[in-house]
């Protein structure tokens, strides 16, 4: 019995909510209205940074990680 109370009194006091106002068709799919306006956003350039590494034979793998790191150490 006190389930059934305990599960019973959020329904009926949900019951006596406000329903939320609708949202508008323009909101939901902007792309769907032809007079909306849809801008281009272009995201990072992911590959600025990007260093050319070609591959090689086998070397000394600590020379090789000290060639490649952004500090340049010198062993």
């Amino acid at each position: 019995m006190k389930s059934l109370l305990i599960l019973g009194a959020p329904l009926a006091l949900a019951a006596c909510a406000e329903a939320p106002d609708l949202v508008t068709p323009e909101i939901l799919a902007p792309a769907a209205n032809s007079q909306s306006q849809i801008r281009h956003v272009h995201g990072p350039a992911l590959l600025n940074s990007y260093t050319v590494r070609p591959v090689k034979g086998p070397e000394d793998w600590r020379k090789l990680n000290n060639q490649q790191s952004p500090a340049k150490e010198d062993s």
